[in-house]
């Protein structure tokens, strides 16, 4: 019989507990949640991992496919950057994302999910299927970064084509050295 790759997902709720010296249960609350957003372990006294919410299994697609969905990411990567690279004024504007999540490809390429409750979610899987392609052919890097909006907790992996960190860097560069002859 023959073996076929798959992708298996499996999501789960974890409970943390913290213990927390606080005036009363809304503090307690804001000091709980404060240490979980930066990741404070420190005052865990329990944790539960045993709730499954979903597991997901799906074969992963041709090679054809996977090309295609690779060529449409790398696509929509670099024409992003370009009119980022074109049209700001100001490279360091807090509002301009200098890369990109999976999420957000799986977003702009319309790419969804279907079935099994979950229609019209964004097909992040895919995505970042395609990106981790593309940074295996060294198209495409990947770092990560810890998350930054208010209660999410972790890393994300974001991307973006070798050329527009380049042209990052050299802007960085050229800040730090205008800035050190001033």
């Amino acid at each position: 019989m023959d073996q076929k790759p798959f992708e298996v997902e499996i999501t789960f709720r974890q409970t943390l507990r913290y213990a927390v010296q606080a005036t009363n249960r809304k503090v307690a609350e804001q000091q709980a949640m404060q240490r979980w957003k930066v990741g404070d372990e420190q005052y865990v006294v329990g944790s539960d991992c045993c709730e499954l919410v979903d597991v997901r299994t799906n074969p992963i697609p041709c090679d054809e496919r996977c090309e295609k969905d690779a060529h449409d990411a790398y696509r929509y990567l670099r024409d992003r950057e370009l009119v980022i690279e074109t049209l700001d004024e100001d490279a360091f504007n807090p509002t301009i994302h200098d890369a990109v999540s999976s999420e957000e490809v799986a977003i702009h390429l319309g790419w969804k999910r279907r079935g099994d409750g979950i229609d019209g979610t964004p097909d992040t899987p895919r995505a970042a299927r395609a990106l981790d392609r593309l940074c295996t052919e060294r198209r495409v890097v990947c770092f990560t970064r810890s998350r930054m909006r208010a209660g999410e907790k972790g890393e994300i992996r974001l991307y973006c084509t070798p050329q527009h960190l380049a042209m990052l860097s050299s802007l960085i560069l050229d800040e730090e050295l205008a800035g050190a002859a001033a």
